[in-house]
């Protein structure tokens, strides 16, 4: 059996619902003639009545009944899918999928324009997938992200980036550590204390970086130990392990035993960059960059 046409199934709905070919087809801006034609080939199609006809007059049948209810389920989903598509191609729906670093969305940006961009578009979707910095652009590359969030430079011509936040980073101190009382520490005293610090990890690093910036200051900094992760270390920091350099998003979560000051001796900053892939943005996409970067939408 051939499948059935939606324009076929529209026209059955139609008569099934007012049980008149005539006033279906006044609903429907068509003669009486093809809609009888249209009903009649229906059944002969699908081997049985849907209509008990007595007179001029027509009921549904159950088997009428049954195919009513499939079809008026079926033309609503169709409509779904098209009202669906539609606001896929004016940038008013579907989903973006944005691969980051947890450290990422500490600082709240992309979170809090995510969420503007939802609420003026109720039936655009976020889905974030955190992930290595190098991972994130494997999968930009396939097309399964929609953005990715990076702290370095690219190379690829084929990708574009642009900075949407420069975030410094902060001391770590537990509260009753002698330097919390010092006003202004000194190198020596950064060289002297025990620090949490991260793991190695290949590329851009947290601890690549604190690394660097002490050498900077002409000393290595004495680990006492190393943290699974930036949120652990906090757990460390607290528990009296040693002090720490994170970025300053995380003082939300620093909690009561932990002492938060500046570090510009350190000078220490991450700046994040949005990544995209300029041949492969949704129009939901565009809108959620656009309001990313502050360009009138």
């Amino acid at each position: 059996m051939n499948l059935i046409d939606l324009r076929t199934l529209k026209h059955f709905v139609c008569v099934a619902e007012n049980e008149s070919i005539s006033r279906a087809a006044q609903l429907l801006h068509i003669s009486a003639s093809p809609l009888s034609r249209t009903i009649l080939n229906l059944e002969e199609r699908i081997g049985f009545a849907l209509f008990d006809r007595v007179g001029r007059s027509l009921r549904l049948n159950n088997a009428g009944r049954e195919l009513l209810l499939n079809a008026r389920q079926l033309l609503l989903g169709n409509e779904r899918l098209m009202l669906d598509l539609q606001r896929r191609a004016g940038g008013t729906g579907g989903t973006v999928v944005i691969g980051h670093m947890p450290g990422a969305l500490y600082n709240g940006i992309i979170p809090d324009t995510a969420k503007s961009v939802q609420a003026a578009h109720p039936a655009i979707r976020f889905q974030f997938e955190s992930a290595l910095e190098s991972l994130q652009l494997e999968e930009l590359r396939r097309g399964r992200f929609d953005f990715a969030v990076q702290t370095q430079e690219l190379t690829d011509p084929a990708l574009a980036s642009a900075v949407y936040s420069s975030e410094p980073y902060v001391l770590l101190m537990p509260r009753d550590h002698p330097l919390v009382k010092v006003p202004e520490i000194s190198v020596g005293q950064l060289r002297d204390v025990e620090w949490v610090v991260t793991p190695e990890r290949s590329g851009p690093s947290l601890r690549a970086r604190f690394m660097l910036a002490c050498n900077r200051l002409g000393f290595e900094p004495r680990v006492a130990c190393v943290a699974g992760d930036i949120m652990s270390a906090l757990a460390l920091v607290s528990s009296g392990f040693g002090l720490c350099a994170a970025q300053e998003s995380l003082v939300q979560f620093s909690g009561g035993n932990i002492v938060v000051r500046d570090l510009p001796l350190l000078e220490m900053r991450t700046d994040y960059r949005i990544v995209w892939r300029p041949d492969a943005l949704s129009p939901a996409a565009t809108r959620f960059l656009d309001a990313l970067l502050g360009r009138p939408a």
